[in-house]
């Protein structure tokens, strides 16, 4: 009996074994990536979605002239409360590219938050100001996660 028709075969097995195991791998990798981002995506979406709706709800109160000082400061608090799970998830999830930002834009509506609940209104220049820098983090935010997102692949 000759050991090469058997020997062939054992190599045979062996390389469709690894070329199966390399295939998996590859598959897996792909799909850890893809929920990586998947992930990414969805809490870029929310930290950006409740910054924004603080941002909205701060000038509904700043433009509200008549609220008596506790509730103002109830309401500004109130609509700060939704950014703060977002953010310390980003600080988890995001690379330290979308943190930097992230946390500025954080600072800058805490920033409005504060000036709202110390009796700013919607036509001061302090608010103006504040509201600018705020947007203006948030659009640089929002690049950082797109670039993330496009390009960190």
């Amino acid at each position: 009996m000759t050991w090469i028709p058997l020997l062939a075969a054992l190599v045979g097995a062996v390389i469709a074994m690894g070329s199966a195991l390399l295939v998996e791998r590859r598959k897996t990798q792909r799909e850890t990536t893809a929920e990586w981002h998947r992930t990414r995506r969805e809490l870029y979406t929310r930290f950006l979605a409740a910054h924004a709706q603080a941002g909205s709800d701060l000038r509904n109160i700043a433009a509200t002239p008549d609220l008596e000082a506790s509730e103002r400061y109830r309401q500004t608090r109130a609509a700060y409360t939704h950014c703060y799970a977002s953010r310390h998830e980003l600080e988890l999830v995001a690379p330290r590219t979308v943190v930097g930002p992230a946390e500025e834009c954080s600072r800058a509506v805490r920033m409005m938050r504060d000036a709202v609940s110390a009796g700013a209104r919607i036509d001061s220049d302090q608010f103006e100001e504040l509201t600018r820098r705020y947007l203006d983090l948030r659009l640089e935010t929002r690049d950082a996660m797109r670039s993330d997102i496009w390009h960190g692949r």
